[in-house]
This record gives structure tokens, sequence and C-alpha cells, in this order.
């Protein structure tokens, strides 16, 4: 026999998990820029792996934990990723990536430099602007 009670709350809890993650384009995007990010800082250490090592506790983990996941804290995944659009494309991934790069913001919120970090965020708001028109 059917337990519909059943049926009717897991179908319930699963339109609750499918609201809470409207945003599951930006988190993905954000883990893509983390893979790309990790793989241009391994590869500056002189790492001869050409796999990431997802297993709790690797180095990539710890690197995620300790430098890329407070970018979330400070609103950095919202101002790159303004809208799906700009998490969806590829030339915008890329052009997140460079926008992380070039102005060192990984490193400016692991120090601890708060006020250019913000001053930062802020200009990447205004150049990601553009993916709002889309």
């Amino acid at each position: 026999m059917v337990d519909w009670e059943a049926l009717l709350s897991d179908d319930e809890a699963q339109r609750t998990k499918e609201s809470d993650d409207g945003d599951l384009w930006r988190s993905e995007a954000a883990d893509s820029l983390c893979e790309l990010y990790y793989e241009t800082y391994r590869g500056k250490k002189g790492s001869g792996s050409s796999r990431i090592d997802h297993r709790p506790g690797s180095d990539f983990q710890r690197f995620v934990d300790s430098h890329m996941r407070p970018l979330g804290d400070h609103g950095v995944w919202e101002a790159l990723f303004p809208n799906e659009p700009s998490a969806t494309s590829a030339q915008a991934i890329d052009e997140a990536l460079h926008l992380l790069a070039d102005t060192k913001l990984v490193d400016r919120i692991y120090s601890g430099d708060i006020v250019t970090a913000n001053k930062l965020i802020q200009n990447i708001k205004k150049k990601r602007a553009k993916y709002l028109e889309l």
C-alpha cells in the first residue's frame, strides 16, 4: 500500500529545497571559479598533478576554506554573478576569474584589508552591471 502522506511530505520538502536553491546557478559558478583560480594558484607553485583532489582535507579543500569561502561573506559572488547570464557563459566566468586575479581580491580579503576589498567589490559591481541588461 502506498503511504500518500509520506509522499506528499517528501514532495513538499523537495519544493521547499528548490525554492531555497534559487541561487544554485551562482554557487555552481562560484565553485567553477574556485577550481579555476586554484588551478592558476597551484600552477604557480609548480605542482605536476593535472587533477584536483576534492577529498576532505585535501590541499584544494583547505584552499577553498581559507581563501575562497570568505569571499561569500563579503558579497563577492553576488558582485561577480549579478544574474544567471553572468554565471552561465564561459566568457563571463573567464572575465570574473580575471577580475579576481587582477585585483588580488582573494589575497586582500585573506589578509584582512577589508577597506580596499570593499572598494574593489563596488568597482566589480559596476563592471559586471552590463550583465544586468541581459
